[in-house]
């Protein structure tokens, strides 16, 4: 869904309450969903949704593979679960190998990721999706990479369904998609993506602190949800 008369979210409080009104949130509730969040910031969203809806909630740890000469240009991404989505057009354009992007990929599984689950997830793998309804979650999409990853994810998981839910979405990104997944709810789609941090009035960062303390509570509550 687009809002063709888009202004600029004040903060994450009313992106999320904007993305409320075009969710189908009863529909959730009935339809054994769970919430996956793709950043710091998709993570108090999905939080803040899993506590209104009471359903549950995980986190899905990915890194970005960098190019070797420009190492702030992302040329594909891996996730906790070893799945890699690759930029082949910027692979491609800097004639990188593909024997770079998957050594990079186990490098960045090794020396990030794993540590990354072993301290905020305490070393438990990410829930079981079988069967489920997953809605993932982010803050907003640029590139698309760190969502495609997620849905790649998600499927090897044998999810049932995949919903996105952000507030703003890059147009050709949110058509892309569309192609692999059931429903993308958004807010914004803008022709001419700038970053994510553009559309919002105030997008503070997130200190590690709270993000732990977070995701903490929310497998705690996750964990309470899924036995009942």
């Amino acid at each position: 869904m687009i809002d063709k008369f888009y202004t600029k979210f004040k903060d994450r409080k009313e992106a999320l309450s904007r993305l409320f009104d075009i969710i189908p949130t009863k529909d959730m509730i009935k339809q054994n969903t769970i919430l996956i969040a793709l950043s710091q910031g998709g993570l108090l969203l999905a939080y803040e949704m899993s506590n209104r809806l009471n359903i549950p909630l995980d986190f899905l740890f990915t890194e970005p593979i960098l190019a070797p000469k420009n190492p702030e240009c992302e040329v594909a991404i891996v996730s906790e679960s070893m799945d890699i989505v690759v930029n082949e057009t910027l692979v491609d354009s800097f004639n990188i190998t593909y024997d770079f992007i998957y050594g990079e990929a186990q490098r960045k599984y090794e020396e990030k990721v794993l540590p990354d689950i072993y301290k905020f997830r305490k070393g438990e793998i990410m829930s079981s999706l079988d069967k489920k309804n997953v809605l993932i979650i982010d803050e907003g999409i640029e590139t698309g990479l760190t969502m495609q990853v997620a849905i790649k994810s998600c499927i090897k998981k044998n999810a049932n369904t995949i919903m996105i839910a952000s507030p703003v979405v890059a147009d050709d990104i949110a058509e892309m998609l569309e192609e692999n997944t059931d429903m993308i709810y958004s807010l914004y789609r803008p022709k001419h993506f700038v970053n994510t941090k553009y559309y919002y009035e105030d997008l503070e960062d997130i200190d590690l602190s709270v993000f732990s303390n977070i995701l903490d509570k929310a497998l705690i509550q996750s964990k309470t949800n899924l036995r009942k």
